[in-house]
């Protein structure tokens, strides 16, 4: 029986630590937060999450949707989930808050688990847990009975010391609502016709976008398309999103399209969608934990070079972390898929997963080669991009040109918009640009990669050296591509140069080596006798 007051404080152990949350009742928080966040937009401050949702019954409308969400959610009841402070000696008034001002977090009946043994799954199913679903590289999701049991499955095999075991979330994403129409900019300021003279991409190098699906109908995507698979709607293997669901044909259209008058950056290149989300009517959208982290495993597999992520919010997931981990470490071969990450419209730190290390974490500028704020020229007051330790550069990200779903579906009539942006925008510019490296030259690493793109991004106005805003600077195409493709003298690339020898000894070293060894050997008896 749903017990609308309940409130519980649990806590579960993953690599970043022990988390301790409280699980309550979904619609008393709609309920209770819906006044003052009308008064609060009323000041002109940015519409919250809990204000998108006139009630509960729009959550669960879109749980109900989709045969996989249903399952996480046995007892139908939507517990959100808030972070808990940890006590602190001598300081009084502390208050739980949500995880993320534009994410809603649910707790599910499940938990993820990695590396479990026949005697692990045996004492999980002692206390109750079933196996719901089998995924790749050895992941598991095992269904509970109540949320409280899933959490206390995940810390008993945590404790058993399996590979990975953690609560399994349903996050709710906030999505910025779209730009003002205008110019077509973005190309012309990052170099893309520059980096042109010397690829447009290769088919053989592939980016797999995983977003609310893709239109593979769409005239300008439709040859690009050669991998699709469904992780959430239950539509086997079509990526096709549902209803107005356009951000992630959006987010490929600025990859690969293969329109003459709106090209995405890496044309020539081949497209892999995933889809990881699904809209709720309220322009927001919603993805599992589980199936994100199973398809992070399904795209490096099915030969990403380049694994686009336009999505964040949230607690941190062990099984998302480890499944981008599998993917920089064991991609193409061991050359490693490079993961691009958005780091979210916020104007707030970073959150998961763009504050994973090691990776590539986009921020946003615009069209004055400004970093995206509430504040800056281009007029959009609504969002600001995130800063934090592991940005790493931006890239254009307001009023962007590209696909949108074909026909009347979707941001506007018609087959393409001028009006997507966030940092869901920048980051498949970057991403984009990756492959267009790897085209130019299949043998870079994931760190060559980044390390290319630290040392040609564009300083901004008054930038010396990275920053958390920043990161190493703006997004240039033509000089990353050109340097990937063949380094010469300038000071960058002997940059580069040394980064390739830390990383990769070259054959020229290993001669050298054989050439000073020949000589300090002791001359033969017959050359002594000349």
């Amino acid at each position: 029986m749903r017990n609308p007051n309940s409130v519980s404080r649990l806590n579960f152990t993953a690599m970043a630590g022990t988390i301790q949350v409280i699980t309550s009742s979904l619609g008393d928080l709609v309920e209770g937060e819906r006044a003052p966040a009308r008064r609060a937009r009323a000041k002109g401050a940015p519409t919250s999450m809990t204000d998108r949702y006139s009630s509960e019954a729009d959550i669960q409308a879109t749980i109900d949707s989709s045969p996989f969400m249903r399952q996480r959610f046995p007892d139908r009841e939507q517990r959100l989930v808030r972070v808990a402070p940890m006590p602190v000696a001598g300081v009084r008034g502390m208050t739980a808050r949500p995880s993320s001002s534009n994410t809603i977090t649910l707790a599910t009946c499940t938990v993820i688990v990695e590396g479990c043994r026949v005697a692990d799954l045996a004492a999980a199913t002692n206390r109750g847990a079933r196996v719901l679903h089998e995924g790749l590289d050895g992941k598991a999701l095992l269904q509970c009975d109540t949320v409280e049991q899933a959490f206390g499955i995940a810390n008993l095999l945590h404790q058993r010391q399996v590979g990975s075991a953690t609560p399994n979330f349903v996050r709710l994403l906030n999505r910025v609502r779209p730009s003002t129409a205008t110019m077509n900019w973005a190309h012309d300021i990052i170099g893309v016709q520059g980096a042109w003279k010397t690829t447009r991409g290769r088919a053989d190098v592939k980016i797999a976008v995983l977003d609310e699906g893709v239109d593979a109908s769409h005239p300008a995507l439709t040859a690009a398309l050669v991998a699709q698979k469904d992780f959430i709607g239950g539509n086997g293997n079509s990526a096709a999103p549902s209803g107005d669901d356009a951000h992630g044909t959006a987010c490929a259209g600025i990859i690969v399209s293969r329109d003459s008058t709106k090209p995405g950056v890496a044309r020539d290149c081949s497209l892999i969608a995933a889809r990881i989300g699904m809209g709720n009517g309220n322009g927001s959208w919603v993805f599992d934990d589980y199936a994100t982290a199973d398809a992070v495993d399904w795209a490096w597999r099915e030969g990403a070079a380049v694994i686009s992520n336009s999505w964040g919010g949230g607690l941190p997931s062990d099984a998302i972390s480890r499944a981008f981990g599998r993917a920089r470490t064991q991609g193409r071969s061991g050359l490693g898929s490079v993961v691009v990450i958005a780091a979210g419209n916020d104007q707030s730190p970073i959150d998961f997963p763009g504050d994973l290390a090691g990776y590539i974490t986009v921020g946003a500028s615009n069209p004055k080669d400004e970093r995206k704020t509430r504040t800056s020229s281009d007029g959009e007051n609504f969002w600001g991009s995130n800063y934090g330790p592991t940005m790493w550069l931006l890239a254009p990200g307001v009023f962007i040109t590209t696909t949108d779903i074909s026909g009347p579906r979707g941001y506007e009539p018609g087959d393409f918009t001028a009006t997507f942006n966030g940092t869901s925008s920048a980051t498949p510019h970057v991403a984009a640009t990756a492959a267009l490296m790897i085209s130019a030259n299949p043998t870079l690493s994931v760190s060559q990669v980044r390390e290319i793109l630290k040392a040609t991004a564009k300083p901004l106005k008054g930038q010396k050296g990275w920053t958390a805003e920043l990161g190493w600077g703006r997004l240039d195409v033509a000089a990353a591509v050109t340097l990937s493709a063949g380094p010469t003298k300038s000071p960058v690339a002997k940059a580069l140069s040394r980064v390739k020898r830390e990383i990769v000894p070259t054959k020229k070293k290993k001669k050298t080596a054989a050439k000073r060894k020949a000589r300090n050997a002791p001359r033969s008896a017959s050359r002594k006798g000349r």
